[in-house]
């Protein structure tokens, strides 16, 4: 189309993911060692057995938190085209100091 422009929003978007996809990565490995000490033996008896077991579903919640996100982000970036109107709202989106 004649006169598009860049589309700042998916230029966000992608950068944000960048910053995001690691953070996924840290996020999944993030309790494993509380849950290689658990399996280890490290806490045994009185709270350990409800502690642990609150442990694996926290670990659980928040790889699918992260997981969730990073999946949001990237279907809104593949959604956004390239180039959009001097007018559309990604435009006035980043005219009201969303974006750098």
């Amino acid at each position: 189309m004649t006169g598009d422009v860049p589309n700042p929003y998916k230029h966000a978007v992608g950068r944000a993911l960048t910053t995001l996809r690691p953070q996924v990565h840290a996020a999944a490995i993030a309790l494993e060692a509380a849950k290689k000490a658990f399996a280890a033996g490290a806490w045994t008896g009185g709270a350990s057995g409800a502690f642990a077991a609150d442990l694996q579903g926290r670990d659980k919640a928040v790889k699918a938190a992260a997981t969730a996100c990073l999946t949001e982000l990237e279907t809104i970036y593949r959604g956004e085209p390239e180039q959009v109107a001097p007018t559309a709202w990604q435009i006035r989106w980043r005219n009201q100091g969303r974006v750098e």
